[in-house]
């Protein structure tokens, strides 16, 4: 059995509810957020298998693109890629 994810994972979607529409990888999510990045990594994967996820307004995807590692002021930083990209699609009201 895993062990929850607790306020990490809650840290996480918050960040990513902030900028909704925005893809980031597992690794550039996990410095924005401030998170452990095994949490997020955990947290991509559970948000690309799980139907309440998908429904719930978030997307990932394996190889994906990333707003920090893709954007061209940042050179060299597609080395630290994650191996999941994931955005939130939910609308605040």
């Amino acid at each position: 059995m895993e062990e929850p994810l607790g306020a990490d994972a809650a840290m996480a979607l918050q960040f990513i509810d902030r900028r909704q529409g925005e893809w980031f990888c597992t690794a550039c999510w996990a410095v924005a957020a401030s998170i452990d990045p095994r949490v997020a990594d955990r947290l991509a994967e559970h948000m690309a298998t799980a139907l309440e996820a998908v429904t719930a307004g978030y997307q990932a995807r394996v190889g994906g693109p990333c707003y920090v590692c893709d954007a061209p002021r940042q050179p060299g930083a597609v080395s630290r890629k994650g191996l999941r990209s994931v955005r939130s699609l939910r609308t605040t009201t």
